[in-house]
């Protein structure tokens, strides 16, 4: 139930301020896991600060545990409630015959469980993403003295009777008292989740049959043990984290106060989700039922997943890496700011000034990018290329080694020497990969045995990482064919019982799964250049293309925990395939890896690692650490003495990778023809038929509204009929947009419409209806006029309220109910289509105006085109004063066209820039209209707020890294990537670009590589034609 709070230790992201996106801890403050438990800190006050910026004094809580089973402590409803419930628990282990009491309980316990993390995690992830729980309290009045009635005093009585004299339920924000209401409910189901576990643990106790008394006192033990220990887990953690983390505050509000990491905190990472559950595996040990240890399974596998999705997206954009738009917003309010200072405009202008005439002087000065920057090599399988001859060659060798003995052993029924020639080729593998590369890795630390050699034959450092990054990756991968060789020859179903066989594939599939994250968490902590052990090269970013900027020692994600994982835990995968196979052979090489393992850690790595880096290296891990500071606590005295240098542990990230596993996008893709086209056959019906049904049901909302006719809407001309010198005679470009552009629109809707009013962007040829919209928007939508009650929900970079009201008008239209003409007062306005709700794709769309919050059409725009301009238009259509691209044409004008490269270079940098951009929409109570260019910044609502509204775009100069804050997702990278082949007729793929922004590839080095590209291209092109 608690989170660890992590920073990244070099790209920044942490908390920042309210202004910027509504957090409060900065970068400083978040490099941690927990709060700080020290005595001064529990006792004084805590100051909390909500998404608006309000700071308030955080009152304190009580124990949960006493004041629900203190005779003593006034009973409020909820705790009536969550007693009632549990009584119900103990009702039915008394009353129900063994059988019901099973089938019950297991129900019990199921629907608690995923009421935990199914229904908790829906509602922290819509109050992380939407502020949705506040915003609903906001809507209904629920806390409000004057429209929250009886519910308002009843909620207040309640409140009231959980909190100290220190707690006024009018003087704390709506957050505070949301979250005590939430935590009555947290409160409800995980006490329910815990009582129905263990009541199905009594029901189950007797089920196992011990051949001996011994096998069942080691086993009760175990349980015991277990059980002990998660409870250490729980109590130690909850001393840390108080009742703010337990109940997941930071999702409400946040503290200003510092984070540290402290106790359990040191031994695993998000322990209350790892070996928080250890307690399961503790009663399936004690009642000795597999019902038992498969239901805890499956019940821990659920709480990764709530980790995965709901805990891990949270954290990280609160404490790590905030959302796109918060990072382009605050980087635009810095920038303004900054341009507020004095002499900072001027320099601003002198910068600008110098334009593309700087590109031609800065090229010399820009390092060539070598390959491995546009092409990341291959780690494992991940970035295979079916075209690169290295990895065919990897396929081939694989399969020679692997799949040539099976299909002999199939075939031909040689099993025995088959088995002997695998177990020989997996020795050999194991003794090349760990003491030949140790050897190759031992004198390159002494004398750059490796580079030296290359430099020798003409090559350079480059070169020699390169190739040996290859020999490394291919040792890695015939190390694991050879074990699966070995694992599959001596696999066998015979001499065991069902629950045992079933058992060992389950804990075998374990360790293996467990291997794949610990893998992906090295990988993620050290990148590609500490995963093949760039240090042992060089340890400058101006000789390996790879190498970090400033490499230093960071102790961070799972090295947090483990000093050399690999060392300790890196054999999992091969201990599981031992256990699948039930074969001591596998299990004697899984032993021989370790141990050589062990020896290359010791004789190679660990003395490099002390040569380069001293004081730096840790002698103590988390683990040892934390079991030394419990020794030393339970015995009273200083009997471990800890190690000084590990009080300098920088916090990082907690790996996200236990939600990741294989990809079945290649089997789905080869499923048969006639399933696929009775699939989209039945799509289609299905389309069909929803259009259907909604026309003679939806449209009934429609028949109750007056005047459907004041209804309308209008998008306004487009940036090409903008700049058209002959507008009158480009009417065929009055609704062409350019992909990436923002598009106006004007709206008419009657005084007492529906403040829920919605207009979406949808593909001509997507609805069936011009009645009922039956597709979704994905995000495509503006509301008309929203409300206070819509805007509670709004959060930074939302691009769904950049609309409202700016005048009436009295317009004539026939009523719906007599039919006879009227004038009807009416609102007209303005909204923005931009950022995440634009569509980003070439096509021939519509605008459908919606009623409140339903998918009933009330008004339909004429069709509008979405479709790219040529590459020397870019600028002239797209750019904008601020980006460095306005002044570009004009000196083009005056002096010497600009070389292809640099006129590439301005227009991606605008193409960046739209793909990039997002919508910065806040309300203000200042009433002022403020006129803008195109869009008017400050919109004036009819409830007296003005919502502001300005399209923030990031890049402002080509040697501006391609990315934001040196971070592109893989979202972004399609969006990117989509962009650059229509515009350009370039197509990269998402991972060359997300690799190339990882490596600070400039917004020039990208253009750079178009040029080229579009070089090597034209260039056939030609041929062809001339043929």
């Amino acid at each position: 139930m608690v989170r660890q709070r992590l920073s990244k230790k070099a790209k920044g992201g942490g908390a920042v301020s309210p202004d910027d996106c509504n957090s409060v801890a900065s970068l400083e403050k978040a490099k941690g896991a927990v709060l700080d438990s020290s005595v001064a800190a529990h006792n004084e006050r805590q100051t909390g600060r909500t998404p608006g910026g309000k700071a308030f004094a955080v009152p304190r809580t009580r124990d949960m545990v006493h004041s629900l089973f203190s005779p003593l402590m006034r009973k409020t409803t909820f705790d009536v409630i969550t007693l009632a419930t549990l009584s119900m628990h103990l009702l039915t282990a008394l009353a129900l015959p063994l059988g019901a009491r099973r089938i019950v309980l297991m129900t019990s316990f199921a629907f608690w469980r995923l009421c935990y993390n199914g229904g908790l995690g829906w509602i922290l992830n819509w109050q992380s993403n939407r502020h949705g729980l506040v915003a609903l309290f906001k809507r209904r009045g629920w806390l409000d003295p004057q429209r929250g009635g009886w519910v308002y005093t009843w909620l207040k009585s309640e409140l009231e009777s959980k909190m100290g004299e220190d707690y006024s339920f009018t003087d704390v924000p709506i957050e505070f008292n949301v979250w005590l209401l939430y935590r009555q409910l947290v409160d409800l189901i995980l006490l329910n989740d815990f009582t129905a576990y263990f009541m199905l643990c009594n029901c189950y106790i007797g089920s196992a049959n011990d051949p001996e008394p011994l096998h069942a006192f080691l086993r009760v033990a175990g349980g015991v043990a277990l059980l002990v220990f998660n409870l250490w887990v729980k109590v130690d953690a909850h001393r840390v984290v108080k009742d703010y983390a337990w109940y997941w505050g930071d999702f409400f509000f946040l503290i200003e106060q510092s984070l540290t990491f402290d106790g359990v905190f040191e031994m695993a990472p998000h322990p209350m989700y790892s070996i928080g559950y250890a307690g399961y595996y503790g009663g399936s040990l004690i009642t000795g039922s597999y019902t038992i240890f498969y239901v805890s399974l499956a019940a821990h596998m659920l709480q990764f997943l709530f980790l995965s999705f709901v805990e891990n997206p949270h954290i990280e954009k609160t404490y790590e890496r905030p959302p796109l738009a918060v990072q382009v917003i605050k980087r635009s309010r810095n920038r303004r700011m900054s341009a507020t200072l004095p002499g900072t405009a001027e320099d601003a202008k002198e910068t600008a000034g110098i334009g593309i005439s700087n590109t031609v002087t800065d090229k010399a000065s820009i390092r060539e990018r070598p390959a491995s920057l546009w092409h990341p090599d291959l780690i494992v399988f991940k970035n295979f290329d079916l075209f690169r001859a290295s990895d065919i060659l990897i396929v081939l060798l694989l399969f020679y080694s692997v799949g040539v003995p099976l299909c002999f052993m199939w075939v031909a029924g040689h099993n025995q020497f088959v088995f002997l020639y695998s177990v020989v080729q997996c020795i050999g593998w194991i003794l090349f990969r760990t003491l030949v590369l140790g050897f190759l890795l031992k004198r390159q630390s002494s004398n750059q045995l490796i580079t030296r050699w290359y430099i020798k034959h003409g090559g350079n450092s480059e070169e020699a990482f390169s190739s040996w990054r290859a020999v490394y990756n291919t040792t890695t991968i015939m190390t694991y064919g050879a074990f699966g060789l070995v694992a599959l020859t001596a696999y066998s179903w015979g001499g065991a019982d069902y629950g045992t066989l079933f058992l060992a594939h389950t804990l075998g599939l374990l360790l293996i799964a467990f291997h794949v994250w610990s893998s992906l968490s090295v990988y993620e902590t050290l990148g590609d250049f500490g995963w093949f052990y760039g240090d042992f090269f060089a340890r400058d970013s101006s000789i390996l293309s790879l190498a970090p900027p400033d490499i230093k020692l960071y102790y961070t994600g799972i090295y947090r925990y483990l000093n050399n994982p690999d060392k300790v835990i890196g054999q999992a995968a091969f201990y599981g395939l031992a256990l699948i196979s039930r074969s001591w052979a596998v299990f004697a090489l899984a032993l021989l890896l370790q141990i050589c393992n062990f020896l290359f850690s010791s004789y190679v790595e660990t003395p490099h690692m002390e040569k380069i880096y001293g004081a730096q290296v840790h002698r103590d891990s988390g683990i040892v650490r934390t079991v030394k500071n419990a020794v030393n606590k339970g015995v009273g005295q200083t009997v471990f003495v800890d190690d000084a240098r590990s009080s300098t542990i920088d916090a990082s990230n907690v790996p996200n990778s236990l939600h990741e596993s294989l990809s079945m996008a290649n089997i789905l893709a080869s499923t048969t023809r006639p399933v696929k086209d009775m699939f989209l056959e039945t799509r289609d019906l299905l389309s069909t038929t929803t259009a259907r049904i909604a026309e003679k049901t939806l449209p009934s909302e429609l028949s109750r509204l007056e005047h459907i006719g004041a209804y309308a809407l209008r998008p306004l001309p487009g940036a090409a009929w903008r700049v058209s010198a002959q507008r009158a005679e480009d009417k065929g470009v009055r609704g062409t947009y350019q992909l990436g552009e923002p598009i106006h629109v004007v709206w008419q809707v009657p005084t007492g419409h529906s403040r829920r009013d919605w207009i979406g962007i949808y593909p001509v040829t997507a609805n069936f209806s011009n009645q009922i919209t039956t597709v979704s928007s994905r995000g495509c939508y503006v509301y008309v006029r929203p409300d206070e009650n819509l805007l509670a929900e709004m959060v930074i970079g939302d691009s769904v309220f950049a609309s409202a009201a700016t005048g009436t008008t009295n317009i004539k239209t026939v009523a719906a109910q007599t039919k006879s003409p009227t004038i009807v007062p009416a609102l007209q306005g303005e909204a923005l289509f931009s950022g995440a709700a634009l569509p980003f794709k070439v096509g021939t769309y519509e605008m459908r105006l919606h009623h409140g919050g339903t998918h009933a059409v009330l008004a339909q725009s004429k069709p509008f085109e979405i479709t790219v301009c040529d590459t020397k238009d870019i600028v002239r259509l797209l750019g904008k004063e601020g980006n460095g691209c306005s002044n570009a044409t004009g000196r083009a004008n005056n002096e010497k066209s600009p070389e292809p490269l640099d006129s590439l270079a301005q227009a991606l940098l605008v193409v960046a820039n739209k793909s990039f951009a997002v919508t910065d929409s806040h309300p203000s109570p200042s009433p002022e209209r403020v006129q803008d260019t195109a869009v008017p910044s400050a919109i004036l609502s009819d409830d007296g707020v003005s919502v502001h509204t300005q399209v923030v775009e990031p890049l402002e100069s080509v040697h501006d890294p391609f990315s934001v804050d040196e971070i592109l997702d893989d979202k972004l990278a399609k969006r990117l990537g989509y962009a650059i082949k229509v515009y350009f007729g370039v197509e990269f793929a998402s991972d060359v670009l997300v690799h190339a922004a990882k490596h600070g590839a400039t917004v020039y080095d990208v253009a750079k590589r178009i040029l080229e590209a579009q070089q090597a291209l034209s260039t056939y092109s030609s041929i062809h034609i001339k043929a």
